[in-house]
């Protein structure tokens, strides 16, 4: 009876938990932007991601700032209260998306759900245990930014750890996986913002979501590792990034949006510093700007590379990228690897990861259909692109390793290619958005 009325406590608390973090992605805390004296009126799901980046964002530069982890929660508590007395002041000055009690309803039991299914599956990846679990235990015992570099790998990006800290932290329950149930709402919630791009009614966009979760989900991308962080990032970005390029419409919002995930990007995982460079290159190369706007630009998310480098240098931390590659040697280490045995082994396991996710296939057959028609592959040649350079970078990272090619690419290949996979997902949507006019 006491292990079954412990249980039914457990089970409570992560509804509580699932319920309190849908609230927290689904209720904007902002309503209005005020640029030059304008003030914009934001699309409620532009809304939502907006208040979550900076909120993402804050956290983060309360760290760096040395705010200890009970610190940056109390602002956060204090925050949502101040938000609960504005709101009941204003009750009547909200409008409230259509259909959202329902869609609220719903993504707070498939969060529960998922809950339930990570609670009962606490085992955590080799990188968890020994590289991310103890950096997010630092944190949440009001460690500092510094206190990392006693830790395995302290060159690593922290930002993952952090938000695990601090959820954990905000839920005040012991255990440590429900601070990697937030790994699950921003998921979802990435999910789910994802299909605001489409305009169909409620039944098909909950179905249509169901069949993301159905392609994408497995308890091995919540074992404590990052990637799950970069895929979930990307896939928000990658909605401003068609905003920008394909649609043309409210740059300013979409440019903040895709900045704001870069920098998450650049302090989830090293190899994020690379991607927002990709990233980068392709705004440069497809934004239809002026070449002074652009260089403007590019300097924002470089300027934010300079910063993680000078913070970890500050606080005492690694500032190489990898301890797996010489740098100062590495255009000759890709020469000497740079062999047709070393291709098809690279590519043998990146076809492999291509069929262990079924996302990732269905989305690389859905590319080659849209190929077929030659004025949408001009359109979404930024997409190409990005596949591209994405799967080079992969062949790039092994290629450059001084360590043994086939363990590195058997063991990191699943996991480099889940986390840069996201974007792939639009061609899937703009394969239906153009078919179907959706």
């Amino acid at each position: 009876m006491f292990i079954y009325g412990k249980k039914m406590i457990e089970l409570f608390n992560i509804l509580f938990f699932s319920i309190f973090l849908s609230l927290l992605f689904f209720v904007p805390y902002i309503n209005k932007v005020k640029i030059s004296n304008r003030k914009f009126i934001l699309d409620c799901h532009d809304l939502r991601v907006l208040n979550i980046l900076i909120l993402f964002n804050l956290i983060l530069l309360f760290v760096i700032l040395n705010l200890k982890i009970s610190q940056i929660v109390s602002i956060f508590y204090s925050s949502i209260f101040i938000f609960i007395i504005y709101f009941l002041i204003n009750f009547k000055k909200f409008t409230f998306q259509k259909n959202i009690y329902f869609y609220f309803f719903f993504y707070s039991l498939t969060l529960f759900v998922l809950s339930i299914d990570l609670s009962n599956n606490l085992t955590l990846y080799w990188d968890g245990q020994k590289l991310w679990l103890p950096k997010a235990i630092i944190f949440h015992n009001n460690g500092f930014v510094s206190d990392l570099s006693s830790t395995a790998y302290s060159h690593y990006s922290f930002l993952g750890s952090l938000l695990w800290a601090f959820f954990w932290k905000v839920s005040s329950f012991e255990y440590e996986y429900f601070g990697r149930i937030f790994f699950l709402a921003i998921y979802c919630f990435a999910l789910f913002n994802f299909l605001s791009m489409i305009s169909v009614n409620k039944n098909i966009k909950i179905i249509s979501f169901l069949l993301l979760i159905l392609l994408t989900y497995d308890y091995w991308h919540f074992r404590g590792t990052q990637e799950i962080l970069i895929f979930s990032f990307l896939l928000i970005l990658i909605k401003y990034l068609y905003n920008l390029l394909i649609k043309n419409q409210n740059n300013k919002l979409n440019l903040f949006c895709i900045l704001l995930s870069l920098n998450l990007i650049i302090w989830t995982k090293n190899e994020g510093i690379i991607l927002s460079l990709i990233i980068s290159l392709i705004i440069l190369i497809f934004l239809k700007e002026s070449v002074k706007f652009k260089l403007i630009l590019l300097s924002i998310p470089l300027l934010m590379i300079l910063i993680r480098f000078v913070s970890f240098k500050l606080n005492g931390l690694d500032v190489d990228l990898s301890q797996d590659f010489d740098f100062s040697n590495i255009f000759t280490i890709f020469i000497n690897n740079l062999s047709i045995t070393n291709i098809f082994l690279i590519s043998k396991y990146i076809v492999f990861s291509a069929f262990k996710f079924p996302h990732i296939i269905l989305s690389l057959l859905f590319a080659i259909l849209i190929c077929f028609n030659k004025s949408l592959f001009k359109k979404y040649i930024f997409l190409y692109v990005y596949l591209f350079l994405s799967i080079s970078l992969i062949f790039l990272i092994y290629l450059s390793s001084t360590f043994n090619i086939e363990f590195m690419v058997s063991t990191g290949s699943l996991r480099l290619m889940f986390e840069f996979s996201a974007p792939y997902l639009l061609f899937i949507l703009v394969f239906f958005k153009e078919r179907f006019k959706i």
